[in-house]
């Protein structure tokens, strides 16, 4: 039997899972080494059902730098039933086949029946002038049969109870019976009672939940992110379980809480059909917070701001972590890269046929999420907006993300746009920004550095009416913490918690570039400004409180600031630019008591984004945080 690369790698991760594993990073797994290696180091294969697949790759999975993902493997088949074994259904209550151990069951069950029955029959006796002769098998009642009006509602609601709780075969036959009238044995007229006196204890026991705020909008942070945040939250306030129950909708869950020395039961719902349903429930009281995986609009913004005040500022506005928009493929196409121009042709329909960029002889498929997605609009906007098209009519439109990746990766010729935690079985691609730009894959470096093309912030909105003492500030005030950032990692997002590495610096990168970072570290974050300005933008206010816990925990390191600009207009004049903008994050740094080795600017170097778009440019706009490396201790100088 064959089977690929990835599918093992799918299994391996949720048999770990099931053994009780902290949740493994998928994209990260297959696409970082250390992480991977990390992992099977300290897992012992051999234990695992699929072991013998791995085998073949386990080298592979520990030295090689990049895999491939869709490459077979050949693993030995199961072994056949024989011929003479009839393997029947476990039965549902997993009775051993050795007949004679049922006796002690039977005569168990029969006891309690018995009992059961009994006391139901005195009590139901007490309230009701029915006999149990006159209880029928079906809601259908025989209008022949003389009762009394009291006591047939009775008999209607006690059968319609039996018959919900049958299965099909069952109530098939329960009609085939009508005509006949036949009264139900003992042991139906049990289950009936039993049930309607469950229902009833079950009314008393367990009072309705008691909603303490709610939550709507973005289906890429409801559908996981917030739920695991708001679980964590309520556990480390001291809450003993912390319950998801699915709505009606796929798309609308419930999060019950309990505490060790409360009966009553808390609720947060969560409703996730898209970004712009958040701020919709907003405008009708419908709502506490609204989730975005995109910026409040304009409009959004002034139809809010008589009830809410400025939902921009620092207060109201609340980036709790990030996510790359990955462009996702069918695995057996052999295209690793395209250009955001490339986007716009392939999700408009210009291109048709994969053929058309060096790819198979295939049609290409479009999927995309519904137009209430953040993930939709962030899209549209950094692509089908930037070169004046629109989503080609023919593609397919989906809510789930789950169910949006798992079309992509089982239809031939493909292509979608996804949150980088729901790549999944599919295949993700590098993309390029302009002429200028590398192509560049979505990685947790690349993403929360916002070099990536098509990065995004995520967003949750807690208007200024929210008490700073309630349930839903406090919720907020984890998730931008430390620990909210690490449920944030591990729900397969981007946290926002500051670390080091090492880049990789390419040749076509500028060399007085190279020559200043050579013996240093890069912080993997930015500080960017709001458009036109050189305001930090709320985001960089929020990294600066995250960056004196960084120099606080590395009392030794040294920091250097790099700014940059965009290429419009003069060369000189954009250096003096791009050096401004790092003497005001040095400015806020020291104000702050952090300080720092080196401050340079080199202008319009190093671009990582389009210089011909709004966007493009204030992406290049930025400053960059390096630190020495642990073996060093002052930086190269050839700038200085």
């Amino acid at each position: 039997m064959k089977t690929t690369v990835f599918d093992l790698i799918w299994k391996l991760k949720r048999a770990l899972e099931k053994q009780g594993h902290e949740k493994i990073d998928l994209h990260r797994f297959t696409h970082e080494k250390a992480y991977r290696k990390e992992i099977l180091l300290n897992t012992d294969i051999s234990e695992l059902p699929m072991s013998q697949g791995l085998q073949e790759i386990y080298n592979d999975l520990l030295d090689a730098d990049e895999l491939e993902l869709i490459k077979e493997i050949e693993v030995p088949d199961k072994p056949p039933v024989e011929k003479d074994e009839k393997p029947e259904a476990a039965p549902l209550n997993h009775l051993p086949e050795n007949k004679s151990s049922y006796k002690p069951v039977y005569i168990s069950v029969s006891i309690i029946a018995i009992l059961l029955f009994a006391f139901s029959f005195i009590q139901f006796s007490s309230n009701s002038e029915v006999t149990p002769n006159t209880i029928a098998t079906d809601s259908n009642v025989n209008e022949t049969q003389s009762v009394q009006p009291a006591a047939t509602a009775k008999k209607d609601k006690l059968a319609d109870l039996a018959s919900h709780r049958k299965s099909t075969s069952d109530l098939k036959s329960d009609r085939n019976e009508i005509e006949t009238e036949e009264l139900p044995d003992k042991a139906q007229s049990t289950s009936v009672i039993n049930n309607q006196e469950k229902s009833v204890t079950a009314e008393i026991a367990s009072p309705k939940p008691k909603t303490i705020f709610r939550i709507q909008g973005s289906n890429t942070i409801g559908e996981v992110l917030a739920p695991e945040l708001i679980k964590a939250f309520y556990i480390s306030e001291g809450a003993l379980t912390a319950q998801l129950v699915k709505g009606n909708h796929a798309v609308e869950k419930r999060l019950e809480i309990t505490y060790p020395d409360k009966r009553e039961v808390s609720a947060i719902p969560i409703h996730a059909h898209g970004s712009s349903t958040g701020f919709t429930a907003l405008s009708n009281n419908e709502t506490e917070l609204a989730m975005a995986s995109r910026r409040i609009k304009d409009k959004e913004l002034k139809l809010l701001n008589k009830q809410y005040g400025n939902l921009r500022s620092k207060n109201t506005e609340h980036i709790i972590g990030m996510d790359g928009l990955a462009i996702i493929i069918n695995p057996s196409n052999p295209i690793e890269s395209l250009s955001i121009e490339q986007l716009a042709k392939l999700f408009s329909g210009n291109i048709s046929n994969w053929q058309e960029l060096g790819g198979n002889d295939e049609a290409v498929k479009i999927f995309a999420r519904d137009s209430n997605s953040g993930t939709w609009d962030s899209f549209k906007s950094m692509v089908l907006k930037k070169f004046g098209v629109k989503l080609a009519p023919t593609a397919a439109r989906i809510e789930s993300s789950v169910e949006l990746s798992d079309s992509v990766s089982k239809t031939q010729g493909a292509i979608g746009f996804i949150g980088l935690p729901y790549v999944l079985r599919a295949k993700a691609l590098a993309i390029s920004d302009g002429d200028n730009g590398q192509p560049i894959y979505p990685t947790s470096f690349t993403i929360s550095t916002e070099d990536y093309p098509l990065v995004r912030r995520l967003y949750i909105y807690e208007p200024n009416t929210i008490g700073t003492q309630s349930d839903a500030h406090r919720f907020i005030s984890f998730a931008l913490s430390k620990a909210g950032q690490d449920v944030v990692k591990k729900a397969g997002f981007i946290s926002q918690n500051i670390y080091q590495t090492r880049p990789v610096l390419t040749d076509t990168l500028p060399q007085k570039y190279i020559g200043t970072v050579k013996d240093a570290q890069r912080l993997s974050l930015n500080f960017r400004f709001n458009s036109g300005t050189f305001t930090l933008d709320n985001k960089a206010e929020r990294d600066l409180e995250r960056l004196i816990q960084f120099f606080e925990t590395h009392p030794g390191k040294q920091a250097m600031l790099i700014g940059f600009s965009d290429s419009i207009g003069e060369t000189a004049g954009n250096q003096a630019l791009s050096l401004q903008r790092a003497k005001a994050v040095e400015k806020a740094l020291l104000a702050r008591g952090i300080n720092i080795q080196r401050t340079i600017g080199l202008g319009e170097m190093a671009p990582i984004a389009s210089n011909q778009t709004k966007i493009g440019r204030e992406r290049n706009r930025r400053v960059e945080i390096w630190v020495n490396s642990e073996n060093q201790g002052a930086y190269n100088t050839a700038t200085r």
